[in-house]
């Protein structure tokens, strides 16, 4: 079963209704999006939600001044980003998070896996605009959060498979259970198990160097017990990192070692604040703009919450939160995270299962921390969450996390095409091919390859493939394949 995707549409079984014309009467009925594009529309949109403080919404916009007027008038709304034209997904990624939106939506026609996944990778949810069928399926097979367009039907999403986006592995302080946490070392372990992130916790010396360690002073994981705070990188430099009471050769890395030594691997940092000071903040960000790959944010400390939004706009930012703790209202967790851009980072063990829906429906991505067990790990995987923070990473090592295909083929009938899929890694595997739309051109399919068609046009195809580990079953989807059937010359 497909895990949940957002239905944003003008029709009754939509999650959130598309309003077409905005007046005070209907903009305050259920759960609304809208489309504003012209300043004065914003300013007027933006008196309004100020007027009613509605902030359960979602404001799509094409125009980064128009998100910039809605976010001075009222900053608590969930503001979408549509561009046109982009030059990089990385350059998408700090647009969208320097003019207050964490979501973006694009043009179903330009999706892949590859492009989505990267995006999600950088903190983004990712909304595709659909106009037509196929548009739907290229954008549900593409990995995206939510649809938004005129005329969705949800019954119209009828795909057979598990996931075409799993969840991001988080290596908690990275994998550690040979080597101390926080080391380079340790990061090393994690990229070997195939993390797709690396989590890390930061201070900021004495002397203004960004350095990497959970506990405020170095007593637990090195071989003396010096404040971070209150030493200079070259003093705490001077000692050695210990693992199970031995000294190792490692000292305390700073932020950069990590960002060199994960550099040329596919695992991203993913970058706990140990401290709130701007100071801090304004640092890090000196850091972060000599990283080729936007790594993520994220923190307990609401001021580093606000300075991260202040001193290091471009990036993703996350609220690491213990909801049996903290007696945040679920209103007050969809305000905050609307005007700071958040992931949510829960605590996994809570009593607040409703939470969970309630911010499904709004494509709120939900990362939870602390799991340990395989049945826990196999809930969290299974539940499609945005990522899984876990000391037990190795746990996912020989997951698939995704198939390649080619999507865009010729057939001309009489001939044989072979239909090659592989995985993120290479391996080439042997999937179930189903075709769309009932196969209208009669495909015969033998094989993993297309041997006779009784009619030409256009046919449209996805591969899925079961994936068996000893932790979970899942069922992957590739991308919209596209192929343009021919008759042959001679014919």
């Amino acid at each position: 079963m497909l895990k949940k995707i957002i239905v944003i549409s003008n029709t009754p079984s939509s999650d959130i209704k598309w309003l077409e014309y905005i007046n005070e009467e209907n903009i305050l009925n259920g759960l609304n999006a809208i489309e504003v594009n012209q300043i004065k529309d914003a300013k007027n949109v933006g008196k309004l939600l100020y007027k009613h403080q509605l902030f359960d919404i979602f404001v799509f916009s094409k125009s980064k001044q128009a998100l910039r007027t809605l976010y001075k008038s009222y900053p608590y709304a969930r503001l979408v980003y549509m561009p046109d034209t982009f030059n990089s997904l990385v350059d998408l990624s700090k647009d969208a998070f320097t003019n207050n939106a964490h979501t973006v939506c694009l043009k179903a026609a330009a999706l892949s896996q590859s492009m989505v996944r990267h995006l999600k990778s950088y903190g983004l949810v990712v909304f595709a605009y659909v106009e037509k069928q196929t548009d739907i399926y290229q954008a549900v097979l593409a990995g995206v959060d939510g649809l938004y367009g005129k005329n969705i039907d949800k019954k119209q999403i009828d795909v057979k498979g598990d996931f075409s986006f799993t969840p991001f592995v988080i290596a908690h302080r990275g994998y550690h259970a040979n080597a101390q946490e926080n080391s380079l070392k340790a990061a090393a372990e994690a990229v070997r198990m195939r993390a797709d992130f690396v989590e890390l916790d930061y201070h900021m010396t004495k002397d203004n160097h960004i350095v990497v360690n959970h506990d405020e002073s170095l007593g637990r994981t090195y071989e003396k017990d010096y404040v971070i705070r209150k030493d200079t990188l070259r003093s705490l430099q001077s000692i050695k990192m210990t693992y199970q009471g031995e000294k190792t050769d490692e000292v305390l890395p700073t932020l950069s070692m990590f960002h060199k030594h994960l550099k040329d691997t596919n695992t991203s940092l993913l970058i706990e604040a140990k401290t709130s000071a701007g100071g801090a903040v304004k640092r890090l960000n000196r850091v972060l703009s000599q990283m080729d790959k936007p790594p993520l944010l994220m923190s307990f400390y609401p001021f580093a919450l606000v300075n991260f939004k202040k001193y290091a706009k471009g990036y993703s930012r996350g609220f690491l939160i213990d909801l049996e703790q903290n007696h945040m209202s679920v209103s007050d967790i969809i305000k905050i995270s609307n005007k700071y851009n958040l992931t949510i980072h829960p605590y996994f063990s809570h009593t607040k299962s409703n939470l969970i829906e309630i911010l499904k429906k709004r494509s709120i991505m939900y990362c939870p921390w602390g799991l340990k067990t395989d049945i826990d790990l196999r809930k969290a995987f299974l539940s499609g969450y945005y990522g899984i923070n876990t000391d037990e990473s190795h746990r996912f090592k020989d997951f698939i996390k995704y198939l390649v295909v080619k999507t865009r083929h010729t057939y001309y009938i009489g001939d044989t095409l072979t239909l090659q899929t592989t995985t993120d890694v290479g391996s080439e595997i042997e999937g179930n091919i189903e075709v769309l739309f009932q196969n209208p051109l009669g495909l015969v399919i033998e094989n993993n390859r297309i041997t006779h068609a009784t009619l030409d046009g256009m046919a449209y195809l996805y591969v899925t493939y079961m994936v068996k580990t000893d932790l979970v079953n899942y069922t992957l989807m590739s991308d919209l394949i596209q192929i343009e059937v021919k008759r042959a010359a001679h014919e």
